[in-house]
């Protein structure tokens, strides 16, 4: 009837309207179809900018999105997509759509940079991780269940180690292990906190304290997965933060030897010997502190007596 319609009175406004939406749409899923990517990115720009209420227009947004992505233009792609989800409550594409911001944030976390100002003309310069970890949110938030939601939030952590904010590193972390506490990556949730406090012990300054809860960390893997072949890899973090706060220690040592404070370098051997006594750095103030022969400081039995380190003096 609409055909017979159209036949009869082509110039009629509003068929010829429809017959332009539905030409628009048409060639947006032939273009869609064959991957010719430009074409698509424009003929839905055309569509959502000739018919913006149209739920054809609607859909041209998951289409524009799709053809960005396809081209590399992350940036814009996502803006598509998010633009998509606000139009459509219950969006057709909307899996697909959650997907595709998932694997934009993992383009942007792997070096993927936006333009500058925004401006498409401009040079791709500016890094994306801020948007990255938008998106992870976002994955997190929409699908928080899901399985894209546990990487995302591994993803995450790991990110924002790279971008040097521990706290919330190690709460993403956190959150990926109480909420999949069965899923493969909860392994790894682990480590990446370990991580974490390896880090902060090597770029910011030695803490016992962080120690200390990386062997709860270490205890709390074991206690949940006492099988798994990765404790080994934790267990190997936990040694080289032991062997980072030795070495601190260490250097306060060698100081008040070279500077004849023999009584107060050994205190600092004989505590390295004590609290971190599989490492290589005791092996190496045992030698010293034999060497040193102080007797008071420390027992060759084994019975060291308490020290204090702050304010040794000869």
């Amino acid at each position: 009837m609409l055909f017979g319609s159209v036949v009869a009175n082509p110039l009629d406004p509003m068929i010829r309207s429809q017959i332009t939406v539905h030409h628009h749409y048409s060639a947006m899923i032939d273009h869609y179809q064959n991957e010719n990517w430009k074409k698509l990115a424009f003929k839905c720009q055309d569509l959502i900018a000739d018919f913006p209420e149209s739920p054809f227009a609607r859909e041209g947004l998951y289409y524009l999105g799709v053809a960005y992505y396809k081209l590399g233009e992350f940036e814009y792609s996502n803006q598509a997509f998010s633009d998509y989800l606000k139009e459509e409550l219950t969006a057709k594409f909307f899996e697909q759509t959650i997907r595709f911001k998932f694997e934009i944030a993992l383009a942007f976390e792997e070096g993927a940079r936006n333009h500058l100002f925004g401006w498409r003309r401009m040079p791709k310069w500016l890094p994306a991780y801020d948007e990255a970890i938008a998106i992870y949110d976002e994955v997190i938030t929409t699908m928080p269940r899901n399985d894209l939601a546990a990487q995302s939030l591994y993803r995450k952590g790991k990110l924002l180690l790279r971008m040097e904010e521990y706290k919330t590193s190690v709460e993403a972390f956190r959150i990926l292990i109480r909420r999949f506490p069965k899923h493969p990556l909860s392994p790894e949730g682990y480590l990446g906190i370990a991580n974490v406090y390896l880090t902060q012990c090597e770029k910011e300054f030695p803490d016992s304290d962080r120690l200390d809860l990386a062997e709860i960390n270490l205890r709390k893997f074991r206690y949940h997965f006492p099988g798994e072949s990765r404790l080994a890899d934790a267990e190997k973090l936990l040694l080289d933060m032991k062997e980072r706060l030795a070495e601190d220690l260490l250097e306060i040592a060698e100081f008040y030897e070279r500077t004849k404070k023999e009584k107060a370098a050994a205190i600092y051997y004989a505590t390295i010997v004590k609290k971190y006594p599989e490492t290589k750095v005791a092996i190496k103030s045992q030698k010293r502190l034999e060497r040193l022969d102080v007797p008071d400081i420390y027992s060759r039995n084994g019975q060291d007596q308490d020290v204090t380190l702050a304010g040794s003096t000869e």
